[in-house]
């Protein structure tokens, strides 16, 4: 088996579900449960993953990088 790491940061859209409900994502309805996140991609994909996955990958952003106003800018690539 081969290690793999991103080449970039991912910046997605995450909200915490206060409530169970049903949602469209790209594989069809899911059911999210109470304390799950949807997790919206950069491509507008759409997950739904656990409180404890979401805590150890994700961290927040401030508000001038998510919106994209970060001074060294975006890159791509190497």
């Amino acid at each position: 088996m081969s290690a793999f790491r991103t080449l970039r940061p991912l910046i997605v859209d995450a909200n915490q579900c206060k409530s169970d409900l049903t949602i469209a994502a790209d594989n069809g309805f899911r059911h999210v449960k109470r304390g799950e996140w949807i997790i919206r991609g950069e491509n507008g994909e759409c997950y739904v993953v656990d409180d404890g996955f979401f805590q150890r990958t994700f961290a927040p952003m401030d508000g001038a990088v998510a919106c994209g106003q970060a001074a060294e800018g975006r890159h791509y690539g190497s």
